[in-house]
Parts: structure tokens; sequence; C-alpha cells
């Protein structure tokens, strides 16, 4: 009989099996007791601790040994002609040593257990017995088995824990008992239980963890001294990531590797199965080692001027670490005993409805990856969108925030934003000088002429406009004004030393007019012509 793979699953189970079956028993009491002596007579015989079928009987004695009740456990076992060495030990103390060995040994299925008077037929046992398990010791396996005998009227059969058993409990407590501080610890603490795990078990594992916790920490100090004072540097996020995570990771497997075998028992496997803190510890690894790559990465894009991709790395990691996180919980749930896979399709329909209503932020978050990627804009530009101009604060996950001319904040949805006609006036590699000049109609033509050349000369020459294109032409006529078309280009992107330089054209300009006695057109005389 092969024993069946025990998780924190299986134990939560069992203990609302239990409750159940203790109902039921309350219930069943109650319905007996209203039964008439002759039905009570008709009904199947009576015994006072329930060992009428083989589930009942290791029910019965599973249930008082956990509460170590070993007195009425004692009720459960067969005393008949033992061997001296195991009747010498005494009949309670035989039935917590086979408690102790069950606990440590063999997960007792009752579900399994025939649940008839007369147990199971198709065992390789002989009829009047039933096989619950075997135990490997160094002489063979041992069989635990139950077996019909006479009560003690002689009148009926009951079923109790085989003699044959009963007599190998020597052999079995010297190669399972527990050492002498389990033996101490169980003693001299309370009987309490959480998850099957007794509490000294808690207590003699947990101060177990705590000294391979100190060993570790003076190995990863030992380590860090020794990589800080090499030749070569190691940057301090290195030193803490040794520290930390490495030297948790470190004391969680030397704990599962090195601890003493003596004190566990199958239900304790059962929580170490789970590996909550082993898991732990790689999460945290696994999470530094992502924040200790984004770190590497900012320090290569700040060094190649790409501030753009630093403030991607953000929410790229962040969705790595909610990767890490969600896988870490599953491999959990598996590991405890739950089937990930209907865990999944649980939330199928949750995560369904969460993904509709998380569409819009879903867009947003895209959109910022685009905005990133792609690099219309960057933190830092000043750029013209709809009808407004500012500079990019934050590209955010849901929004970018720009800082209008007027130092208001502006918040943009990225799905928005990122459809817009984008003007971005941060990528001028110059800008451009436009004067709009309208002279009067009444300008004489050599005037006219002798202005424009020196508005030519003027840009040419001045050591911050752009030598290609550079421009000045009589553009047209209007009823009221001659058009003159001037476009050149500062050689600047630095919008306050543009506008010192336009400034000093347009002085320079004005000069020109009235030395050549050019006069602007009146915008009094356009209004009258057009009326």
């Amino acid at each position: 009989m092969s024993t069946p793979e025990v998780t924190v699953k299986s134990l939560i189970d069992k203990d609302d099996k239990e409750k159940t079956d203790e109902e039921k028993e309350v219930t069943s009491a109650e319905a007996g007791s209203s039964l008439t002596s002759q039905q009570a007579d008709e009904a199947l015989f009576f015994d006072e601790f329930n060992r009428i079928t083989p589930r009942n009987t290791m029910y019965g004695f599973l249930t008082a040994a956990r509460a170590r009740d070993f007195e009425l456990a004692s009720h459960y076992l067969d005393y008949r002609n033992l061997p001296q060495d195991a009747a010498a030990i005494g009949q309670m103390k035989l039935a917590e040593n086979l408690s102790l060995i069950l606990d440590r040994t063999l997960w007792v299925d009752i579900d399994n257990l025939s649940n008839k008077p007369d147990g199971k037929k198709n065992e390789a046992v002989p009829s009047y017995r039933d096989l619950v398990g075997e135990i490997s010791t160094s002489q063979g396996k041992v069989q635990i088995l139950l077996q019909r005998v006479p009560n003690k009227q002689g009148t009926q059969t009951i079923w109790k824990i085989s003699n044959a058993t009963v007599s190998k409990i020597p052999l079995l407590i010297k190669e399972y008992g527990y050492n002498r501080i389990g033996e101490w610890l169980y003693q001299s603490l309370p009987s309490f239980e959480f998850l099957g795990v007794m509490l000294w078990q808690w207590v003699y594992f947990a101060c177990s963890f705590i000294f391979f916790v100190l060993v570790a920490i003076v190995l990863t100090r030992l380590v860090s001294f020794v990589l800080v004072h090499l030749k070569f540097p190691i940057q301090q996020d290195i030193v803490d990531f040794i520290n930390g995570p490495i030297c948790l990771l470190i004391a969680v497997i030397m704990s599962r590797s090195l601890s003493d075998e003596s004190n566990v028992t199958i239900a304790f496997l059962a929580v170490i199965h789970g590996a909550t803190v082993l898991l732990l510890a790689w999460t945290w690894v696994f999470l530094r080692i992502v924040d200790i790559t984004k770190h590497r990465l900012s320090q290569r894009f700040i060094r190649q001027d790409k501030p753009h991709a630093v403030f991607l790395l953000r929410p790229v990691s962040n969705v790595i670490k909610t990767s890490i996180v969600i896988i870490m919980l599953f491999v959990w749930f598996e590991n405890l005993g739950f089937n990930a896979t209907t865990l999944l399709a649980g939330l199928g329909i949750g995560g369904l409805a969460i993904a509709l209503a998380a569409q819009k932020t879903v867009e947003n978050i895209i959109a910022a990856i685009t905005l990133y990627t792609s690099a219309p804009v960057r933190i830092g530009n000043l750029c013209k969108f709809d009808n407004h101009l500012g500079t990019i604060e934050e590209i955010g996950l849901r929004a970018t925030r720009i800082r209008t001319l007027d130092r208001s904040v502006i918040y943009v949805a990225n799905a928005k934003f990122v459809d817009m006609q984008l003007e971005n006036i941060s990528e001028r590699e110059r800008i451009s000088y436009r004067p709009k000049l309208m002279l009067s109609a009444k300008t004489e033509q050599q005037n006219l002429h002798a202005f424009m050349a020196s508005v030519r000369a003027l840009l040419k020459e001045h050591e911050h406009i752009a030598d290609e294109p550079c421009r000045v032409r009589f553009k047209g006529f209007t009823p009221w004004a001659l058009q003159i078309d001037v476009l050149s280009y500062v050689e600047t992107v630095d919008f306050a030393f543009y506008m010192e330089i336009i400034e000093e054209l347009n002085m320079a300009m004005l000069g020109l007019l009235n030395e050549h006695n050019c006069e602007l057109a009146n915008p009094e005389f356009a209004r009258v012509v057009g009326s």
C-alpha cells in the first residue's frame, strides 16, 4: 500500500472531515437515545469504544492519540501474546509510541479503510485482518494491521490494532523515535496543534531556522567583507543584495538540507513541501535582481544620453515584478496541494470583468510605452499640442503632465495624447526670424530698394543668422501697403538668447527704416480702404 502525497490541503481536509464526523456522531447519538429498549436489542451490538469496523477503530485511535488521551487510545490495541520487551513498555506507552510512529512514517487515509464489520476481503492478508499500511525498517517492512478479536464478553468480534503490529512497536520506536531534545519538548510543551504540527515542533524548527539564519549572516557578511576589500570595486547595491535576499535564501536552503530529521513528522513535511519561506526568499531575490538590473540600465542609458529610456524602465520593471509575484503565488498554491489550473479558471471570469473595466487603463499604459519608445516628445521638451503650448514634466502610466507657459498644469490621458498632432518645439535646431514688414504704399522705389539691400546686408553680416536660407524680397502689393518678405534663422535653440538677437535685429531694422525714409503702413488706412 503506497502512502499518498501529503500536502497542507490534505491536512486542512482532514481537519474538516474530523469535524464533520464528530458532528455526525453527535447526531447519531441523539438519534440512538430515542430508541426503545426493544429497538436497541434488535440493533447492531454496542461497543463502548465503537470498534465495530476497521475504519471506526482506526479513527478512534487517531482521535484519542491526537488529544493525547493515551489511556483511551490503549483500548484500540490488542495486547494478547506480546513478547516480553513489548509487554514491559506498558499499554498506554505502547499506544503513545504507535501514535508517534504513525505521525512520522504513515499517512493514514481513513476513507480507504473498510466501514463494514467484516472488513475487506480482497487484500493479501488473512480474512480476519485489514492492512492499514507498511513501514520500512532496517529489518524489512512492518505491516500496520487491524484484526478482528473477541470482545470482553466473548459474544461478538471487534476490531483492534493487531498484536502482530503492537509487538513491532519497540523496533519501530527505536528507528523512528524523537531525539532527546524533541522528546523533552514533546513532554514539556502543551499539546496544541496547527495544521497537524504540534507546538513543540514549531518551536524546535523555528529555533533551528534562527540558528541557520545566524550562520548565513556570518557567511554573507564574510563574503561581503572580502569582496569590498578586493582590488576591483563592488557597488553597495550588490553588497546589500548579498546581505539581504541571498542571506535569507542560504539560511532556508541550509535549514531544509541540514536540519535533524529525527523530529520530522508527515504533517511537518507537508508544511515544508509548501516551501513558503523558500518561495519568499526566491521572490525577494528575483525582485532585487530586477531592481539592480533597472539601476544598471538607468546608468547606461544616462551615459548614452537616452534619458527617455530611463522613464520606460519603471513601468517595465513594475510589470516584471508583478509577474514574478503572481507566478510565485501559483507555485505556492500548487505546493500547498491546490490546483493552480482550477484557480486560473476561477479567476478567468473575474479577470474578464476586470479587463473590461480596466480597458482604458490598459490603453493608457500601452500609450505610455509608445511615448517612451517612439519618443515624439521627452521629459523637459517644449511642445505644442491641440491649442496648448507647454513643457512635458512627466509621462506617467495613465496620463502625461504638461506645464503651460502660464505655469498651470494640464493632464492629458496617454491614449489621447499619443494620437494628437504634436509639435516638438524643443527639437528645433534653430529658430526662424520672420518680421512682418508692411511699408506704406507711398514709399518711393529707390528708397524701398535701398532699404531692402540694407536689411539683406544686415542679416548676411550678423554672426548668429544662418547663411541659408536668408532672403529679403518684395512680395507684393495691397491697396494700402507694400509687402516685404523676410526669412532667416537664428542659430540657437535657447529661447531667451533668441529674444536678445531679434531685439537687436529689430532695433537695427528700425534704424534702417528711418535712414531710408521708409514708413510702416498705417492700419487705419487699411480699414478705410476696406470699408
